[in-house]
């Protein structure tokens, strides 16, 4: 159970009155190694703590992600704000574009039916389709909406000038809020918010982030020579730059202020994104009440500016 002082708090989407709780669930292991006993058991503990914000996808665990959730949900849909995605890769495409017609209405179809549901609150375009215009999607995802099996639309890995254009389409052409663009950024991984800041502020669009612990990385069980057996270290692409000399002492540095603090580096993490005023709720993954519980226990820590700026001088290591 999560000790001392505790309340979850919210925010609210720019531009909706959509709120859910600063720390949103990722359950891309749901239904691979996670399985239906344990999400049950998940997901209630995210009733009981106020967790409110599920992010799923189509291609997550193969679609049993979105099963397992369904299963959960059958007398819990007005307890949950759910985001699922659509758009990656997959063997079910049958060779349209990703975003073509097509696609999103037998995914979001598919979708609603695993999720066990009549609405999704937020679909994400899971990434770029370099093959359907953006303007078909787009109209598409109208009918939907006006249809009511979606709520709001958000974006994922898109870059600046994907951004820029959906947005101005959606909105001009369509009347449709992008609400969200949610990509990579944590404590080591900076630059793609970097690049996105500023057109995202001008924009009024929030910033949601996945891989706030960057795979593992800023838990600290990650030692010089020791990948532990079992963990992402061990096949993940996203982590092999970060087994080196300089990453280290990044996480020393990191672990001063921890220790001054008494908090885990997890805690100073993801705190440490919710410093952002655009960040609505940090994605975290889970694979147990235990996780969940060291996630929300972060948003007891206040850090201060000083401590901010000895974060940024830090990093400094990595860019050097």
């Amino acid at each position: 159970m999560v000790s001392g002082e505790y309340k979850m708090r919210y925010r609210t989407f720019n531009n909706t009155g959509l709120t859910v709780s600063e720390i949103g669930i990722g359950t891309n292991r749901f239904g691979h190694n996670v399985d239906q006993k344990e999400v049950n058991n998940i997901l209630t503990a995210c009733k009981n703590y106020g967790v409110n914000f599920l992010d799923t996808a189509n291609v997550y665990a193969n679609g049993r992600s979105e099963e397992c959730i369904g299963k959960y949900l059958k007398d819990n849909r007005k307890d949950f704000v759910i985001a699922t995605k659509v758009g990656w890769p997959n063997d079910d495409d049958k060779g349209h574009g990703r975003l073509s017609a097509v696609n999103v209405n037998y995914h979001v179809e598919n979708s609603l039916k695993k999720l066990n549901t009549d609405y999704i609150d937020i679909l994400y375009l899971h990434k770029w389709d370099e093959i359907t215009p953006i303007s078909e999607t787009l109209r598409n995802i109208n009918i939907l909406i006006n249809q009511g099996k979606i709520r709001y639309l958000a974006i994922s890995n898109f870059n600046q000038w994907q951004t820029a254009l959906t947005y101005n389409l959606a909105k001009t052409t369509y009347d449709i809020e992008i609400i969200a663009l949610q990509s990579e950024f944590n404590l080591i991984k900076r630059n793609i918010y970097s690049e996105m800041e500023d057109l995202l502020k001008y924009l009024n669009i929030d910033f949601i982030p996945f891989f706030p612990l960057a795979s593992g990385f800023l838990t600290g069980k990650y030692k010089k020579d020791i990948i532990p057996v079992g963990s992402r270290g061990e096949w993940s692409d996203n982590m092999k730059d970060m087994f080196s000399d300089k990453y280290f002492k990044y996480i020393e540095e990191l672990e001063v202020i921890t220790k001054i603090k008494k908090i885990s580096l997890s805690e100073l993490a993801i705190n440490w994104l919710l410093c952002f005023g655009n960040i609505t709720s940090v994605i975290c993954g889970v694979r147990s009440v235990k996780q969940l519980e060291m996630n929300i226990k972060s948003i007891n820590c206040i850090l201060s500016k000083e401590e901010l700026e000895q974060i940024d001088v830090a990093h400094n290591i990595l860019v050097s």
